[in-house]
C-alpha cells in the first residue's frame, strides 16, 4: 500500500465535477431534484 500513488491534482475539470456532485449529494439530502446546474463567476459587486 505505501508504493501506491495518487493522482491528487484538482484541476479545473474536477472542481467542477466536485461542485456538481455536491449539490446533487446536498439536493438528495433534503428530498429535492436537480434539473440543471450552472456555475458563474461571482461579479465583484456582489462581494
Amino acid at each position: 500500500m505505501a508504493d501506491e500513488k495518487f493522482d491528487m491534482e484538482v484541476t479545473e475539470e474536477r472542481a467542477a465535477y466536485m461542485k456538481k456532485l455536491l449539490v446533487r449529494l446536498y439536493a438528495h439530502q433534503i428530498g429535492a431534484e436537480v434539473k440543471s446546474i450552472k456555475v458563474r463567476p461571482v461579479s465583484k459587486e456582489n462581494k
